[in-house]
């Protein structure tokens, strides 16, 4: 058993199915979803029907959120509540319907997923710091959880104090000399990373042998950019894919 957690996809279908390729590759056999399907990019619809066809745990992401009201957060930059629009309009009813019923968390020992933070998951807030990590942890009953919303990869496990690690590859094993250690992991982005690194950003996660893998995949990103202008969407959104921003 592998798991294979890939969320923020931002209707990017070209990063999405390099994400699914690479998942192939290292053998994964359960997907987990941490949201936001669509915005931004020029496939939402398409994205949305990729993940669904997996049939595997989603969570709702922010984006996913807004999609399914008719109504756009003033704290949304303008090319985001532009492409916010442009998702819904390319949704159809059974679509929303399929947004609308993801649970804003997901549990199943020794998991835990959720788009944004444990601590308020509707609220939308952002893990980048230590004491971030540390109210998080507060509601975690899981030895791991994985969350998104940032587009930038990061680690911290709790073990007597919250620290944050390097994520590359982490050694998960359970220390029964450290009690309460757990792991929080925030896997990036797969349709618009935002670390300098443009390349799609997901994780794979061994129960097993207990270690958790961050990957970055390669795509065609030109490919991605050039439906993005044709979409009429606005170019920041196309040229701040090769940015990785």
């Amino acid at each position: 058993m592998k798991y294979g957690i890939f969320g923020d996809i931002h209707g990017n279908l070209e990063a999405l199915e390099a994400v699914f390729s690479d998942m192939e590759e290292q053998g994964v056999t359960h997907p987990l979803c941490l949201g936001d399907l669509v915005g931004y990019g020029a496939n939402p619809a398409e994205c949305l029907e990729a993940v669904r066809a997996l049939g595997c745990p989603v969570v709702r992401g922010n984006h996913d959120d807004w999609v399914t009201i008719k109504k756009t957060p003033t704290s949304f930059s303008e090319p985001a509540q532009v492409s916010l629009a442009f998702a819904r309009g390319q949704l159809n009813p059974s679509q929303l319907n399929f947004l609308r019923r993801m649970p804003m968390t997901w549990m199943e020992d020794p998991i835990t997923l959720v788009h944004a933070t444990l601590d308020g998951p509707e609220s939308w807030g952002y893990i980048s710091t230590r004491l971030e990590a540390e109210t998080c942890f507060l509601y975690q009953k899981t030895p791991v959880c994985f969350v998104g919303h940032t587009h930038r990869p990061c680690a911290f496990a709790q073990e007597k104090d919250v620290r944050p690690l390097e994520f590359r590859h982490v050694d998960v094993h359970p220390d029964r000399t450290k009690i309460g250690r757990k792991f929080l992991f925030n896997v990036g982005s797969v349709g618009q990373p935002r670390d300098g690194d443009w390349r799609a950003s997901y994780a794979v996660y061994d129960p097993h042998e207990q270690w958790v893998d961050l990957r970055r995949v390669n795509y065609n990103i030109e490919k991605a950019s050039a439906k993005i202008t044709k979409a009429g969407l606005p170019e920041s959104l196309s040229k701040r894919l090769f940015k990785g921003q």
